[in-house]
């Protein structure tokens, strides 16, 4: 008997990093998105050479001028002409400086955005590949953090931060150089104190990084707690509970705030040490410099473009706050977006690939589950025999693991090795890709995007290839731009999305379509779309707000149907529905079970159903009786009523409130 767990998804402790392996941390990263760059950063990263030649050079032409000029009163003419020349040649390098900078900055800005956009799409792409449990250990908020938030400071990281570190290690050596050509003695007086400066740097930069990791960790349980009020509102108005909810968030808010105000004044204290270190170099250039001027060892010239040069390296210093800032927050982003892509997804490696072409035959051996984190098993021993085409039917009270098989049986959990057998394949080593491919499932709480009806139903149907691949072509178009904006006009842009995608794929999503008309039909939405103020292009509002819950399990239901799936799986999709739309959903889905499947042609799809309701359940050619896990009772409608346990009795006892009601009526 083999039973599943799964190891904790909790996120691994902060370990300190070294500044060798923070380095080396990084080069992965680099290596992993910023190589097909490479030409890009190249030729930023000599604009950004020829910028700090060109702010090395033109002090310099400064001071030749002044030297010129001084020596003119004395020589003449001669020497104005040839200040007249360095002139032009200050205004020529005045020019290049503006356009090498502004290469510089979009060769490296450029690339940052669009890594930016590839993570996010690569860390979107491996969350939706891991399994519940990381769900359950790993709060909303946080993730959503981590998506938004730190995908925008590795941006920074490779992009701002990347152009200021270069910067540094270009501008810093050019300088000296040029500072040590000018008068090696002044360089020593005033490097003295920029040293100084530069140690203060090196232990402020561990504390920027805890202190930055803390910060994103705050953010995300920001982010976690107006999700969950939002998420929840509906409840804390009903229990008056406005100003608790205030309350918390207000703690969360206070609690980011004050780490936000103490890296603020770090990162404050830090601009002035820096700039007080390099002033002070800057008076003794100036003290040191006068009195060699004044004893004719040194020219006015050579003393202007001392200090020209000694305030753009204060400034350079002086900016080292700002780019420490990005780089530990860049750091710390990549650090906790590496964490989650390198999270398993802990599936089964696949050694078979299986396509549903056909309704397949399905087979369950002893199955035993347990939840992660949980001693008991939540399912015990259970077997059964589902011949293509066949519906089993599930019944059993809340908490008897009726939705736990349903999740197993859709590869949301792995199932134990031997225990599920699809087509005679074990359905653990099967590729997830293929399978989900010919599988339709329908929770009892369905999910709806805030698109149109339409677009809710046809989510996975014929245009789905087309639409994703617009998508993935052009990020910011699409129905995914519609449905995940999140802004005000969340309506204006569910349609704009639409005609994007019609635009761009040639498609006409309202041009009529028998296959949605037959599946509207059989989940019993034709009432409902007369009521709606557009029909099927009615935008049903977040999470399908707008809808009642009996509307949005028929929605979720006619997804599934549209999908012409040849393993169907319903968990408890009729229970808000009232008595009379139950009685034409069961006759749709028992029509399934007939001559003809779901395209029209051949069987009808393996189907297997959850219900607490016995009426639901009566067509089926099996029925188990699940209780704490284990099976209890099995066989068909007729035979359990007959052997008078607990499934009659609940057929009884729902017979009589029927009864009740209808007297009642």
């Amino acid at each position: 008997m083999s039973e599943a767990s799964a190891d904790s998804d909790a996120p691994p402790a902060e370990t300190p990093r070294g500044v060798v392996a923070t380095v080396v941390f990084v080069l992965r990263f680099v290596l992993r998105y910023a190589t097909r760059y490479w030409v890009s950063y190249l030729f930023g990263f000599l604009a950004l050479a020829a910028t700090n030649w060109a702010v090395v050079r033109i002090p310099t032409l400064v001071g030749e001028i002044l030297n010129e000029l001084e020596a003119a009163g004395s020589e003449g003419l001669a020497r104005s002409e040839a200040a007249a020349d360095l002139a032009v040649e200050l205004m020529v390098w005045a020019s290049a400086l503006v356009i090498v900078r502004t290469f510089s900055r979009v060769l490296f800005f450029n690339p940052g955005r669009d890594i930016q956009y590839r993570v996010g799409v690569d860390l979107f792409s491996h969350l939706l590949s891991l399994q519940r449990p990381f769900y359950v250990r790993r709060k909303v908020g946080e993730l959503v953090s981590v998506a938004a938030n730190d995908t925008q400071s590795v941006r920074l990281l490779v992009g701002f931060a990347g152009l200021q570190v270069c910067n540094v290690l270009v501008a810093i050596p050019l300088h000296l150089w040029q500072l040590l050509r000018t008068d090696w003695v002044l360089t020593l007086w005033c490097v003295t104190p920029v040293l100084l400066g530069g140690i203060y740097m090196r232990w402020t930069v561990s504390r920027f990084y805890a202190m930055v990791r803390s910060s994103l960790e705050r953010l995300a349980r920001l982010s976690d707690r107006i999700l969950e009020s939002f998420a929840g509102v509906a409840t804390i108005r009903s229990h008056g509970a406005e100003e608790a909810a205030v309350a918390r968030f207000e703690v969360s808010n206070r609690d980011y705030l004050d780490l936000q105000l103490d890296v603020a004044r770090l990162r404050a204290f830090a601009m002035p040490v820096l700039g007080f270190s390099g002033f002070v170099g800057t008076g003794l250039v100036l003290w040191v410099g006068g009195q060699r001027v004044l004893d004719d060892e040194l020219l006015i010239g050579d003393l202007a473009t001392f200090t020209a040069l000694l305030m753009s390296l204060v400034s350079l210093l002086t900016s080292l706050a700002w780019v420490l800032t990005a780089v530990s927050r860049g750091t710390v982003a990549l650090d906790r977006v590496q964490e989650l892509l390198d999270r398993d997804p802990e599936l089964p490696e696949a050694s078979a690939s299986h396509t549903l072409d056909a309704s397949p035959r399905l087979e369950l051996r002893e199955l035993t589950f347990r939840h992660p984190g949980r001693d008991e098993p939540s399912l015990r021993g259970i077997s059964a025999v589902v011949e293509p085409g066949q519906t089993l039917g599930i019944f059993g009270r809340t908490g008897s693991g009726k939705t736990t098989l349903i999740d197993i049986l859709a590869r949301i959990y792995s199932p134990p090795k031997g225990s599920v057998f699809i087509d005679g394949l074990d359905a653990r080593h099967l590729e997830l890709g293929p399978l989900r491919a010919g599988m339709a499932v329908v929770p009892q709480t369905p999910f709806l995007f805030s698109t149109t009806l339409r677009d809710n139903i046809r989510l996975l149907g014929e245009d789905a290839a087309v639409i994703a691949a617009d998508d993935a072509a052009r990020p910011e178009s699409g129905l995914l731009a519609g449905l995940t904006r999140g802004r005000t006009d969340a309506v204006d842009g569910a349609r704009a999305g639409q005609a994007r995608v019609e635009r761009a794929a040639g498609l006409d999503l309202r041009a009529p379509d028998p296959h949605l008309d037959a599946v509207i039909e059989a989940a019993c939405m034709g009432p409902d779309l007369a009521a709606l103020p557009e029909g099927l292009d009615t935008v049903v509002g977040e999470r399908g707000v707008m809808l009642s819950g009996g509307q949005r399990q028929r929605t979720a239901l006619a997804r599934a149907l549209y999908r012409r799936p040849r393993l169907l799986l319903l968990d408890d999709v009729l229970s808000a529905v009232d008595q009379a739309t139950e009685v034409k959903l069961v006759a749709a889905i028992r029509g399934l079970s007939g001559q003809d499947g779901p395209d029209g042609q051949g069987q009808a799809p393996t189907t297997v159903i959850v219900s607490h309701r016995t009426s639901v359940l009566e067509h089926a050619d099996e029925i188990l009786v699940l209780d704490e896990g284990g099976l209890v009772e099995r066989g068909t409608h007729a035979q359990l009523v007959g052997q008078g346990g607990v499934y009659a009795a609940a057929h009884e006892h729902q017979n009589e409130d029927q009864g009740g009601e209808a007297g009642r009526g």
